[in-house]
């Protein structure tokens, strides 16, 4: 009997005492058994035939393998289906997501999945090997640029793929979004019920204004579901999303306060190429918010019962009366000690960051100044509100805003403007609710005077209304070759002065602004250190913790002290003065960008007295000369202390709950619509 018939016979014989023997070839004897059809293998592909009969073999057994791996049928989230009708908020967040893909690779398809990375790793790995060691060609591949983990945007559904990688950790996320996209095109392509990534993509491109063709197109290949699918999504989340919205505004009993509501206007431009009668474009000019419900940790720190209407109300009518005294606005001598540990901190930054490093951080002077009153980082609870077709640019529109809100809010009357209403606008908003308010003054129904309401002027307006003003007051003429202004140094830095302000893009300016600010630093230490004739070195060297500090606190004293600012004004050439002044200015409003990521409410309040003077000075900030004092009389001395710490720590929060990721409320508002 030849080899292969003995084999075959022994393999399929059903002989008790054959089928005996080979009892343990597929158990306890599999490598043994594996290493015998290794062997087979290696004789079969010896030669073309061979090789060519091996690959249709295993390519039939793949698809045995391939079609007896599925996702489960059924409903979510025991089956793979998803009912447009009935999906939840909760489906598209990413830990959902993440854990549907878990289920897909590692229990629906592993097969597939395991066949196309071994394949992907493969190919790199030859890749790498035929790459020569001194090929410095950019590396082929989508976003190759490092980043800072830090610099991501603050809503962490941002799509950032690759970015949060370097290196073997970006190859291998990029191939696993690869592997999972095919595996769940290919589930769907065979089952269209498998739709949990097509659903998600769906509600994506719909939401982004991709075009309906380009739209369909990504259906057919499985990569999405259809466009009526995405509208009958997004109107089962639209109902989600106003319950939630009338459950986060219902009365709850022991809290005294309601949710604080922020807003600010929103243009959206139909634009037409082709104009004609009828067809023009079209300019929608609306309002849109979001409610913040309160923190119950906050709450549970505070006296509840200063949170209560009374008691604003008593508190505002005392503060008609109540004298404006200066102390108000005016430094303490606490504040004069985290002013100076502010300035050190900045010197440090840019020591560290460009000149030197000490030998021992523990002792050396820190980078970051002392906390002053830190906002909790707990991911806040947002519900968004139905954007509304009413503009809050005239006091009208504020009334119709307000009509609006009360809709949404499924309360009476009588609920709604029973209890204090805080909320947050722009400046202009504001003044608009202000002079709606006046109009209907006096009126003994609250539905109509709208007193339980309390606006505050949102954080991030603030600071780019000002920062724009000390910008502009310091920018200089920059057909001047002789003026001393910040064009001056952006020119130096390699930005065109012609291009510098720039009002749709404030976070330039402030970046802007903050690189003059490191530059001037940066110089006044080359100063001290006299090695402003010799090239700036390539990495920061290591010195001494004592030379350290000490280069600091000469360097505060020098050119960043009150006392440094009056001796530079006794001299007969202002050129110094000017720089050391703008120097000042420009250091407040990087304080502030700081303060506000860091969720340091307490610094950001020693800030905003400090512009309530700058403000009287500055063209352009007419208005929060008034209105920024106001606000800071407000929130500091006017309202009882629980109430002024709730309104304070209202006025940032960290979206994805990390500490030293703070935004202002109004800033995240403006990201949603980018």
């Amino acid at each position: 009997m030849a080899p292969k018939s003995f084999l075959l016979h022994f393999l399929c014989s059903t002989n008790s005492q054959i089928s005996y023997r080979r009892r343990y070839w597929a158990k306890s004897g599999i490598d043994s058994t594996m290493g015998l059809l290794n062997a087979v293998s290696d004789e079969i592909k010896r030669s073309p035939p061979g090789r060519k009969a091996w690959e249709k073999f295993i390519q039939e057994q793949a698809i045995e393998i391939l079609a007896s791996q599925k996702p489960p049928k059924g409903n979510y989230p025991k089956g793979s289906f998803q009912s447009s009708e009935k999906v939840k908020q909760s489906f598209f967040t990413q830990k959902e997501k993440d854990r549907r893909e878990d289920l897909l690779t590692s229990t629906h398809t592993p097969f597939l999945c395991n066949i196309l990375m071994g394949a992907l790793q493969k190919q790199q790995e030859q890749k790498d090997k035929s790459k020569s060691k001194d090929d410095d060609g950019e590396p082929e591949g989508p976003i190759e640029k490092q980043l800072n983990p830090e610099d991501t945007p603050p809503d962490q559904d941002v799509v950032a793929y690759s970015q949060l990688f370097t290196g073997e950790g970006k190859v291998h996320f990029r191939f696993h979004r690869i592997v999972t996209t095919v595996c769940s095109m290919v589930s769907s392509a065979s089952n269209c019920l498998a739709n949990g990534l097509q659903l998600v993509n769906s509600v994506r491109l719909l939401s982004c204004g991709v075009l309906e063709r380009v739209h369909k197109y990504l259906n057919f290949i499985g990569l999405s579901s259809s466009r009526w699918t995405a509208l009958t999504a997004l109107d089962s989340l639209a109902k989600e999303a106003k319950a939630k919205l009338r459950l986060g505004m219902a009365l709850k009993s022991g809290i005294p306060v309601a949710p604080t509501i922020c807003i600010d206007n929103i243009d959206m431009v139909k634009k037409v190429h082709a104009l004609s009668v009828g067809n023009r474009t079209h300019t929608f000019r609306g309002t849109w918010g979001y409610i913040h419900l309160p923190n119950p940790e906050l709450l549970r720190s505070l006296d509840l019962d200063e949170l209560a209407l009374p008691e604003f109300y008593q508190a505002m009518e005392l503060a008609d009366s109540a004298p404006i005294e200066p102390q108000y606005f005016l430094p303490t001598a606490d504040s004069n000690i985290v002013e100076e540990a502010v300035w050190k901190s900045q010197i440090a930054h840019v020591l560290r960051k460009y000149i030197a490093i000490p030998a021992n951080n523990k002792s050396a002077l820190p980078i970051n100044p002392p906390i002053v009153d830190q906002i909790s980082h707990e991911k806040p609870d947002i519900q968004m509100l139905k954007l509304m077709d009413a503009s809050d640019n005239c006091a009208e529109g504020v009334g119709q805003v307000f009509k609006s809100i009360l809709s949404q809010s499924g309360l009476s009357e009588e609920n709604f403007f029973g209890r204090l209403q805080p909320m947050d606008g722009d400046l202009g908003t504001v003044q608009n609710f202000n002079c709606l308010r006046s109009q209907r003054t006096p009126n003994p129904f609250p539905q109509e005077c709208l007193d339980n309401c309390f606006f505050q002027l949102g954080a991030a307006h603030t600071l780019w209304n000002v920062a724009s003003a000390i910008f502009t007051h310091h920018f200089g003429n920059s057909s001047d070759s002789l003026d001393c202004g910040a064009w001056q140094f952006l020119e130096a830095l390699g930005f065109p002065a012609e291009k510098a302000i720039q009002k749709k893009d404030f976070t330039l300016m402030i970046n802007q602004m903050e690189c003059v600010h490191e530059s001037i630093l940066f110089y006044c230490l080359r100063v001290i250190t006299k090695t402003t004739g010799k090239a700036v070195p390539q990495s920061p060297e290591e010195i001494s913790t004592e030379d350290w500090n000490a280069l600091i606190n000469k360097c505060y004293n020098m050119f960043c002290s009150s006392e440094a600012r009056r001796t530079a004004a006794a001299r007969k050439c202002p050129k110094l003065h000017n720089t050391l002044v703008m120097l000042h200015d420009f250091s407040s409003v990087v304080e502030a960008s700081r303060a506000m990521k860091a969720g340091d409410v307490g610094r950001l309040m020693i800030v905003w007295k400090k512009w309530c003077f700058m403000t009287r000075s500055l063209s352009g900030s007419t208005n929060y000369s008034s209105y920024l004092p106001r606000m800071v009389l407000v929130l500091t001395v006017i309202l009882p202390a629980a109430l002024r710490k709730y309104l304070q720590h209202n006025l940032l929060f960290s979206p994805t709950g990390r500490k030293d990721h703070f935004v202002a409320k109004d800033f995240w508002l403006e990201i949603q619509n980018s």
